[in-house]
């Protein structure tokens, strides 16, 4: 009798506790959203802001693919300098250098080294990249303004018309017109996805902001284009630091 009446109360204080751990599910307040600043002006300043200031960066990145044959993904370490110099070091297993690559200006260079092959050139006549980039090299022209939220001019922000969302606004710069959904909580983009028009949409998503020496800016961007998917998030990332020209030196790749 001793031992159902133990068992009685456990199951009534198992029962009491699942009841208020309930009602404190139910009851819990709705996450509050914070809302946009309807004047765009305010946003578009942020942008312009960030690009004046934002002139260099390094870090440790990982790069995942995502293609109609399958995915992959790599490490490297990165340093760039707006408006077009970039050093991008990629290794394999046990930290094996394994590609290089340096943008400056309008030339290019390249090492692979599991194949030995190279190239050093201009930009507009480089062949395709050995490794598994998703992307031409021409791309890089415009991964650099991904990189730096530098977006080609005349860049504006204006309303949308569009209801139901206070953070979605108008991107107009020298790709196109965009849909922009902007982070309230730094005054900077979360998601632009376009052109209108005919040309081919893509989508940039920009997440994982934080201060570094007095900037705002994203760990983790993801740039998607038709089947193809490449997402970079910085493990380790130094805003604004001192890189010596030797680092896009395309005669230091050999």
């Amino acid at each position: 009798m001793k031992k159902f009446a133990i068992c009685k109360l456990r199951s009534l204080g198992a029962a009491t506790l699942l009841f208020f751990l309930f009602q404190a599910c139910v009851h819990v307040p709705p996450k509050k959203v914070t809302p946009c600043n309807r004047n765009p002006k305010v946003y578009q300043r942020a942008l312009l802001d960030l690009s004046h200031a934002y002139r260099s960066l390094s870090g440790k990145v990982r790069v995942r693919v995502e293609t109609p044959e399958g995915r992959f993904s790599f490490i490297g370490d990165l340093y760039a300098r707006s408006p077009d110099k970039l050093h991008f070091d990629i290794f394999g297993f046990l930290h094996r250098p394994r590609f290089l690559l340096i943008k400056n200006g309008s030339l290019i260079a390249w090492k692979d080294f599991d194949s030995g092959g190279h190239y050093t050139g201009p930009l507009d006549k480089c062949p395709p990249f050995p490794v598994k980039f998703p992307f031409s090299p021409l791309f890089l022209k415009d991964f650099m303004k991904i990189l730096f939220l530098n977006f080609p001019p005349p860049l504006k922000v204006l309303q949308t018309r569009q209801p139901g969302n206070s953070c979605r606004f108008l991107l107009t710069c020298g790709w196109g017109k965009f849909d922009m959904i902007l982070n309230p909580l730094c005054s900077l983009p979360s998601e632009i996805v376009g052109p209108k028009g005919d040309r081919t949409p893509f989508r940039l998503t920009f997440s994982e902001y934080s201060g570094k020496d007095d900037l705002m800016v994203p760990h983790h961007y993801v740039i998607a284009v038709e089947e193809v998917k490449m997402e970079v998030t910085f493990k380790s990332l130094e805003v604004n630091p001192k890189i010596p020209d030797e680092s896009f030196s395309e005669g230091s790749i050999n």
